[in-house]
């Protein structure tokens, strides 16, 4: 394993406060509020505490962030030397195209069963909504800048998505194949107080098991990642890092995760990479 990782140099800014249009299934909006609203982000960040942020916030009606009123926020971010990881949703192509230039990192939750989507995000989108963000996000990043775009493009797949049962997880790896995306953050799904899915059993460990050993059957060439959204509680958390270390995961985030001779990572995991960097904005 190559790092592990405990984000806390990366700060997360909500652009809706603690405000969703969805009310999630597995989520209802009460991880915003471990957020910092955007309004407060500027004093915080001139502390100088933190060297990047995870921008996200609350989906509207269409699965999208609201994100594209905010570049002035992320010009100051970025003109700072601050990277910006973008937890982005489902984005119009346009916004995708006034949005691209502004981002060092694009994190895409990716789901592939129709049935998911909807009982889970409560949206009437398809897992063929979810491709076609990756495939615009690739073309878009291309066209504003060299190199490898796909490692600037990081997607997030949530073994247990759908109350805690693993329905969907196969065939969206499976949709992968032909893209290969060069990394493939998996998180688990947490059963958290006062959403639907508050009381639901922690996804055994031998069903996230299956689904990481065929990620790695599946996507020989992909970065397989364990992210920040995990159960932790009575070892889980250490389980999960050791099957992650078993099936040649590039890194873990959490302390469960030290393995002692690992690259030690304080931001978001999706900057493992450090040479992918794009110009400050107030340059672009």
């Amino acid at each position: 394993m190559e790092f592990t990782c405990i984000p806390r140099r990366t700060l997360a800014v909500s652009v809706t406060g603690g405000e969703c249009g969805l009310h999630c299934n597995h989520c209802n909006g009460h991880y915003l509020g471990h957020m910092v609203p955007i309004g407060a982000a500027r004093t915080v960040l001139a502390s100088g505490e933190y060297t990047s942020i995870l921008l996200s916030g609350g989906a509207d009606s269409t699965g999208g962030i609201p994100l594209s009123g905010h570049l002035g926020f992320v010009e100051w971010v970025r003109g700072r030397g601050i990277r910006v990881n973008a937890h982005v949703g489902l984005q119009s192509d346009e916004d995708v195209r006034i949005l691209a230039p502004f981002f060092d990192r694009v994190s895409l939750d990716y789901v592939w069963d129709d049935e998911t989507i909807r009982e889970v995000y409560h949206l009437p989108r398809s897992g063929r909504d979810y491709l076609h963000a990756i495939e615009t996000w690739t073309r878009m990043l291309a066209a504003d800048t060299s190199g490898d775009v796909r490692s600037r493009i990081h997607l997030h797949l949530t073994v247990g998505l759908k109350g805690g049962i693993v329905t969907g997880e196969f065939a969206a790896i499976d949709s992968l194949r032909a893209l290969a995306p060069a990394s493939l953050v998996f998180l688990v799904l947490i059963p958290t107080e006062g959403t639907v899915y508050g009381s639901v059993p922690t996804v055994p460990l031998s069903q996230v098991e299956s689904v990481f050993a065929y990620a790695r059957r599946t996507l020989p060439s992909t970065d397989l990642i364990l992210g920040c959204m995990h159960p932790r509680a009575e070892g889980y958390g250490e389980e999960l890092a050791r099957l992650a270390e078993l099936y040649g995961f590039r890194g873990v985030v959490g302390e469960a995760g030290a393995v002692p001779s690992a690259r030690r990572l304080e931001e978001c995991c999706v900057f493992y990479r450090q040479e992918t960097s794009i110009p400050a904005a107030e340059s672009l």
